[in-house]
């Protein structure tokens, strides 16, 4: 039953049956009503037709008696004429000794013996008695209920026999007009099947039925989520390469200039020891810069895969501001750069303790690596006014234009003319884990309108 085709034809079919077979027995029980009707109006203008021979003597009713014409149904039909209510005048061959109802006017019901019927079923019917006075005669007509019932579930085949037939006729018509009408799903899914990996243009939805409007506008959003992320991993990629052949060809071009060092026959052997030296100084500062290079790309891929994280939980922006401090302290004491985290309370937020380190790392190490020497870098973790947690470090470096400020959000963006090396990550990485949090960074000039001060602003609860 996974099939749309059968589950259709059959709550149709169901519906239909349930419908039919309704409808079937208020049309019997109101049928049945009518006919007893009918047959009380037909014992009535029996027992009339009597009482008239009666009224003109017994004579006339015995004469009606003895012409009664013989039927399937005679054994069905009954009389009795009384005279003055206790003397059985006049009678039909199948009628009892006694009187057919105790009721001397009216309808009764009553069972009594087929005096003809030799078996035992017969001498116990259920009949329907009309009762009527003419003059001093009682005239009772009866007839078996189970000639009204015969009837009755004569009319109630007849409403029920074209069931068998119609349903059939019904089932294949359905069946045709489903698969008809699925044609265009199955056509959509052809399409779709036959399409190539890398073809990710929108559906055309210009002929589909209304229905499948929703699922291909849906399905082409889906496409072109895709095809955006596809992009992005090509550029990333791109870039990435980019980035790394840089620091790859200086420790391939130091390293062959610290092997010729080492490989000359010249005579000035301290001239080729500082210049080897020199060389191999650089091939470190590369290899760091390839490695911090690489370590940012592995933590842009982390974050990139993390949609909704299940496992937040309540975790202390001051707390790790002062974990963050604590790692940046060794490159801000070798710059001279004084780092300091203003003291406060604890600021609780809902989030992934390992991202949010990464992401303060991130921010607090930029904050040293373009501050000149000797200045100050300042960390605060609080709550403003409206309830919101924040982190905010601030700098005295050269500051990031306000034209640029919204740009080097983005990956490998670095500012123009900037002379520190560095990836153009950190940001990028900074503002994908806030968005994860639902929070946002905040870019605005530092202290004195000097310097760079980075906001990261949570939500008031957590």
């Amino acid at each position: 039953m996974n099939s749309l085709r059968l589950r259709l034809i059959a709550g149709v079919l169901a519906l239909v049956t349930v419908i039919w077979i309704v409808v079937t027995v208020v049309a019997w029980v109101e049928t049945r009503h009518e006919t007893n009707e009918i047959l009380d109006a037909h014992l009535a203008q029996a027992a009339g037709l009597l009482a008239a021979f009666v009224g003109n003597g017994t004579e006339g009713a015995n004469e009606l008696a003895e012409h009664l014409p013989a039927h399937r149904y005679a054994r069905k039909v009954t009389f009795q004429v009384w005279e003055n209510g206790t003397r059985l005048s006049v009678h039909s061959a199948n009628a009892p000794d006694r009187r057919l109802a105790i009721t001397d006017q009216g309808f009764a019901d009553t069972e009594f013996g087929d005096m003809e019927a030799g078996n035992a079923e017969s001498r116990n019917r259920r009949w329907r008695v009309f009762s009527v006075w003419s003059g001093n005669f009682l005239v009772q007509v009866a007839e078996t209920q189970e000639a009204r019932d015969d009837i009755s579930n004569e009319l109630a085949g007849h409403l029920l026999a074209p069931l068998a037939i119609a349903l059939p006729v019904l089932a294949l018509t359905l069946a045709l007009l489903i698969g008809q009408g699925l044609r265009p799903l199955s056509r959509l899914a052809d399409d779709i099947g036959r399409r190539d990996a890398n073809r990710l243009d929108p559906i055309v939805v210009a002929n589909a039925p209304s229905e499948l409007t929703p699922v291909l506008d849906r399905l082409n959003q889906l496409l072109a989520r895709l095809g955006h992320s596809i992009e992005q991993e090509r550029r990333f990629t791109a870039d990435a390469a980019h980035e790394l052949r840089t620091p790859l060809a200086a420790m391939r071009t130091h390293a062959q200039v610290a092997q010729g060092a080492n490989s000359a026959n010249g005579t000035n052997g301290a001239a080729d020891a500082a210049a080897r030296a020199t060389a191999l100084a650089h091939v470190i500062e590369a290899t760091d810069r390839a490695t911090h290079l690489v370590e940012q790309l592995l933590t842009l891929a982390r974050v990139d895969a993390v949609a909704i994280s299940s496992a937040f939980a309540p975790c202390d922006l001051h707390q790790l501001a002062a974990e963050a401090v604590a790692l940046a302290a060794p490159a801000a004491v070798t710059k001279d750069i004084d780092i300091a985290l203003t003291e406060g309370p604890v600021v609780e937020v809902k989030g992934e303790p390992t991202l949010l380190r990464v992401l303060l790392r991130n921010l607090v190490d930029n904050a040293v690596r373009y501050s000149p020497q000797k200045v100050g870098v300042s960390v605060t973790a609080g709550i403003d006014a409206s309830g919101r947690r924040f982190v905010e470090i601030a700098d005295q470096g050269p500051g990031i234009p306000p034209a640029e400020r919204s740009r080097v959000l983005d990956r490998f963006y670095r500012v123009t003319g900037s002379s520190e090396s560095g990836s153009g990550l950190g940001l990028s990485i900074a503002a994908r884990i806030a968005e994860l949090h639902g929070a946002r960074l905040d870019l605005s000039d530092g202290p004195d309108g000097k310097g760079l001060c980075v906001r990261v602003v949570f939500g008031a609860a957590i």
